[in-house]
């Protein structure tokens, strides 16, 4: 990552370079880091003080970073801490979104999201587990639904543990819970999941 960071960085201008040191809240502690040393390079100077409170604000993030955020849910969003506008971060389905879908469409859903998480990092051969968790726990609230009386609440509550595993246990284990990312805008998964859900409500009628 580090090398990657200091490749972009010799390829982008000196204000763009200054952009990301003066807002570097918003990016990467690579991103800043590297391009503070590109700055230096082109033969800009900065006083000892300044480089002393860069590093530390660097040191902080990294710190904030690898905090517990607390219980993520659908309405609770603390790890907006670990969220960066940086376009160098790897861009990821947040928790928040992930919690949704698998409540309004299905815990299947919300996998491929956090599938298509997991294919920015290095083991993609994560994303077998990820899709086989939401294939089984999909399958198994199935059968539960054959044999209950299925209403909004029972799938609100199944749809919350179904996305836990995700959000937790696999998120830290496949993703690492220090990482810093983009948001990734839910458009595309939420046009095709409405459509997706039209066409079965569509189905159902059809057979009434």
């Amino acid at each position: 990552m580090e090398d990657r960071s200091r490749f972009l960085a010799t390829r982008r201008t000196d204000e763009e370079l200054y952009e990301r040191l003066n807002n570097r809240e918003k990016y990467l502690p690579e991103t800043v880091e590297a391009s503070l040393e590109e700055l230096k390079s082109r033969g800009e100077s900065f006083s000892d003080e300044l480089l002393k409170v860069i590093a530390e604000d660097m040191e902080a993030r990294r710190h904030q970073a690898a905090s517990p955020t607390g219980y993520d849910s659908l309405f609770n969003n603390s790890d907006k801490l670990k969220q960066v506008e940086d376009p160098d971060a790897p861009a990821f389905y947040s928790k928040r979104a992930i919690y949704a879908f698998c409540i309004l469409f299905s815990v299947l859903f919300g996998s491929i999201m956090f599938a298509m998480n997991v294919d920015k990092s290095v083991k993609k051969i994560n994303i077998i587990w990820v899709i086989l968790y939401g294939i089984a726990f999909t399958a198994a609230e199935y059968i539960l639904a054959q044999s209950l009386r299925m209403n909004f609440g029972i799938a609100f509550i199944l749809g919350i543990a179904g996305a836990y595993p995700l959000n937790y246990f696999m998120w830290q284990s496949f993703l690492g819970k220090a990482t810093l990312y983009r948001v990734r805008p839910i458009w595309v998964p939420l046009i095709v999941g409405v459509a997706i859900s039209a066409l079965v409500l569509w189905s159902m009628l059809q057979t009434v």
